[in-house]
C-alpha cells in the first residue's frame, strides 16, 4: 500500500475520533505529475532528500498547533505554513459557510470580482452557493474535516497552460498586483456527513472522482487563494 493511501488511512480513522470546490472546483485527473504523494517510489539510498518529489516529507498542522481550523498535511519544502494555512481556511469556509475564513483566504480583489459575476450582494450569499453545490457532489449535508494537499503544480513555462486560466482571473480583478510566486495545489478534503460519525474522502464520491485545484498566488508578500 503506498504511503499517501496509508496517510489518507489514518487521517480519515483520527477524524472519525474527533472531528474539531467553484472556479477551484474538479478537473481532469488524467494530468500526471513528476512529485505526486500518489506515485512516490520507494527512494534510492544514495538519493537526498532534495532529490525526492512531492509527497517524501510531510508536516501535520492542526487546531492545537497551528491556527487553523481543521488539520492539513502537507510538503513543506512545496508549501508554507502560511500558504497551508489560506488553502484550509479557504475550504473550510466552504463547509462551514464562515465568510470570516473565505474573505481571509481569497485575494480581496478577487472576491470583488466573484461576486460581481454571479450577481451577489454578500460572501454570505456567495458561501451558500458554493455549499449548495459541493452537497450536490457529497449528496448529503456535510463538513470538511481535514485537508490533504497530494502534488503541486509549480510556475515553469511547460505549466503555463495551467496558470492561465488564474493569470485571467487576477488580471481582471487587479491588474497591477505585485505577484512573486505562483503555486497551484492538487487538493482532498476529507468529510463527514453532519450528525454522522463517518469519515470519506472528496475524491470518492457517488458522483465520481473529485480531485480540487487550489491556486495560491503572493502578492505583497501575501499568500492568497485565486478562485
Amino acid at each position: 500500500m503506498n504511503k499517501f493511501i496509508v496517510r489518507a488511512a489514518a487521517v480519515m480513522a483520527a477524524a472519525a475520533i474527533s472531528f474539531s470546490a467553484v472556479s477551484c472546483g474538479s478537473k481532469k485527473d488524467e494530468h500526471e505529475h513528476d512529485h505526486n504523494m500518489v506515485g512516490i517510489d520507494t527512494p534510492d539510498e544514495n538519493m537526498g532528500l532534495d532529490d525526492l518529489g512531492y509527497g517524501a516529507t510531510q508536516k501535520d498542522d492542526t487546531p492545537e498547533n497551528s491556527d487553523v481550523p481543521i488539520g492539513v498535511t502537507y510538503d513543506p519544502r512545496y508549501m508554507t505554513q502560511d500558504e497551508a494555512a489560506k488553502v484550509v481556511d479557504y475550504f473550510y469556509s466552504l463547509s462551514s459557510r464562515d465568510t470570516s475564513r473565505l474573505e481571509n483566504a481569497l485575494y480581496p480583489p478577487v472576491l470583488e470580482l466573484d461576486l460581481g459575476r454571479v450577481d451577489m450582494e454578500s460572501s454570505q450569499e456567495f458561501l451558500d452557493e458554493m455549499y449548495d453545490m459541493y452537497k450536490e457532489t457529497t449528496g448529503v449535508e456535510f463538513e470538511f474535516t481535514y485537508v490533504l494537499v497530494d502534488d503541486i503544480i509549480e510556475d515553469k513555462e511547460e505549466n503555463s497552460s495551467e496558470f492561465a486560466e488564474y493569470d485571467d482571473i487576477l488580471k481582471k480583478a487587479d491588474p497591477d498586483a505585485n505577484v512573486t510566486e505562483k503555486k497551484i495545489f492538487m487538493v482532498n478534503c476529507v468529510y463527514k456527513e453532519k450528525g454522522g460519525t463517518g469519515s470519506k474522502l472528496l475524491r470518492k464520491t457517488s458522483s465520481g472522482e473529485h480531485y480540487l485545484y487550489a491556486a495560491v498566488y503572493t502578492i505583497d508578500g501575501e499568500p492568497y487563494v485565486i478562485a
